[in-house]
């Protein structure tokens, strides 16, 4: 094999694995507790896919207690432009 194909097999591959990487996650989903619910000593929570979980990170704080993730995004708000917190 010569340099050019062994290259343009490495692309190729490397295109693949990332359109893997991107399929899972976009069907992975993950429970996220809400901060400060809590029915009848029962912690509510909600599945949110791996997008949302990155925009709740990034705009509002995921905080990680007990091998627990919980949220601290308010989704009964209104959705719209949101200002980067940095």
């Amino acid at each position: 094999m010569n340099r050019a194909r062994l290259e343009k097999a490495a692309g190729w591959t490397a295109l693949a694995a990332a359109l893997v990487l991107v399929g899972i996650g976009w069907f992975r989903s993950h429970k996220v507790y809400a901060a400060d619910s809590e029915e009848y000593g029962i912690l509510v929570f909600e599945r949110i896919t791996d997008r949302q979980l990155v925009e709740d990170a990034t705009f509002s704080g995921v905080l990680r207690r007990e091998g627990r993730l919980f949220s601290t995004y308010d989704r009964s708000q209104v959705r719209g432009k949101q200002a980067c917190p940095t």
